[in-house]
């Protein structure tokens, strides 16, 4: 049976380099992958599966292929964690050779080096725990308005205690009122009416001129009329234009630009991928870092 397996091993290495792969019965996944837990997922998604195993670095476990520190008689916990990942990318019909690109890139972001320079400081701040997850938003940018809900649903209920996430402003030139609207959001943080008045502007954003912003205001219990006029004249220019440098020199040129514990993040901003992220930097915490080898022929490093 482990030579079978071997063999099955070997015949699949090369699977991540095609564009479909061959489809894998859950015994052959079994034979291959025995420490793998691949319910649930189709054969043409277990396919998938084991191409990005025999293709993919574990970084921070037993520093081999995921598929090798899956093999019988392994214990590493992180290649567990690791295929938990793979295996969701796989679900969602993400093609093999994208999940090997985000899966080393993402593995990669944990090393010191790769950890830009933000912080949580002077900034709105939406609960409590370890993991500081920084987020730079554009009040005028459709993906930041999506991602409030999972993120605010992060905070409060999925890993309450556990992270604390600070808004910091990067308005685009392009969208010329989302500098306005960030300025009444810090205008809004002085009376302690910051996350009410967000939630609005970004439910909003196709209305944001001065009587909106007063109605939005209003609704908050601000008053209108005078935060428009510290607006305008210009009190809150410098905070938002230092979040926004402060972004810049992070690499921000999108947004929502999400970063945990300086850590950008690659994965896609829903539920599952948010609370898996967390609990690895959580580890990362614990474990006071991973030991990690080299990438093989670099390809874990950011283009």
């Amino acid at each position: 049976m482990r030579i079978a397996a071997l063999l099955c091993l070997a015949a699949t290495a090369s699977l991540a380099q095609q564009a479909n792969p061959s489809p894998v019965t859950a015994e052959q996944a079994r034979n291959i992958l025995p420490r793998a837990e691949l319910s649930g997922l189709t054969d043409a998604q277990r396919g998938v599966f084991v191409a990005v195993a025999t293709e993919v670095f574990n970084y921070a476990g037993c520093q081999d292929t995921l598929a090798r520190c899956l093999a019988e008689g392994q214990q590493d916990a992180h290649s567990v964690r690791m295929a938990a990942l793979v295996k969701q990318l796989s679900s969602e019909g993400v093609p093999a050779s994208s999940i090997v690109q985000l899966v080393e890139t993402y593995y990669a972001s944990f090393a010191a080096a790769e950890r830009a320079p933000v912080n949580a400081e002077n900034c709105p701040t939406l609960g409590k725990g370890p993991v500081a997850l920084i987020e730079f938003s554009d009040y005028q940018c459709p993906h930041c308005a999506a991602a409030l809900a999972p993120l605010e649903h992060l905070v409060e209920q999925d890993r309450k205690g556990q992270v604390r996430l600070c808004s910091k402003y990067f308005p685009f030139t392009q969208h010329p009122r989302a500098r306005v609207a960030a300025a009444c959001a810090e205008y809004a943080r002085g009376k302690g009416k910051f996350w009410e008045l967000n939630k609005i502007l970004f439910a909003n954003q196709e209305a944001l001129e001065d009587e909106n912003l007063k109605a939005y205001a209003r609704q908050v219990g601000l008053d209108g009329d005078d935060m428009l006029k510290q607006v305008y004249a210009g009190r809150f220019d410098a905070q938002v234009e230092k979040h926004r440098r402060e972004g810049m020199i992070a690499g921000v040129e999108s947004t929502p630009a999400i970063f945990i514990e300086g850590r950008r993040n690659v994965l896609p901003l829903r539920p599952w991928y948010l609370t898996f992220t967390v609990d690895d930097e959580l580890q990362w915490q614990k474990e006071k870092g991973w030991a990690f080898a080299a990438a093989p022929q670099g390809r874990a490093k950011s283009n």
